[in-house]
């Protein structure tokens, strides 16, 4: 009985996790980021991508946030589906209207305006 293999791994996570099972295979409303967000439950909230960081309520993301990005003319935003070696991001209109991609972000990302948590 000795541990001399064991290895342990230990990840900080500021909140409470939540399990998000979202259907991201299709496409949200007008093909726009917002709508997409809006459709991963941010229903309520209204605007602009950029106009998104009047709700923005903490500086570290964590699954199931909405991340505000200083991307494009009027902003971009993503939806955070994870949190291991950056943000890990799914998002509508990264590479064209209507198209659902994938894609990880730094911690550090200096585009990152902020995070809206529910």
């Amino acid at each position: 009985d000795t541990y001399q293999n064991v290895y342990v791994t230990a990840h900080y996570v500021p909140y409470p996790i939540k399990l998000v099972v979202i259907n991201f295979n299709i496409w949200a409303d007008n093909g726009q980021c917002v709508s997409f967000v809006q459709a991963q439950g941010f229903e309520d909230y209204r605007g602009n991508a950029y106009e998104w960081k009047k709700y923005i309520n903490t500086e570290i993301g964590q699954l199931g946030d909405v991340v505000v990005l200083n991307e494009g003319k009027l902003g971009h935003l993503a939806y955070v589906i994870g949190v291991e070696n950056g943000y890990q991001l799914v998002e509508q209109n990264y590479e064209g209207k209507y198209k659902i991609s994938y894609r990880t972000i730094p911690f550090d990302y200096p585009l990152i305006v902020g995070f809206i948590h529910k």
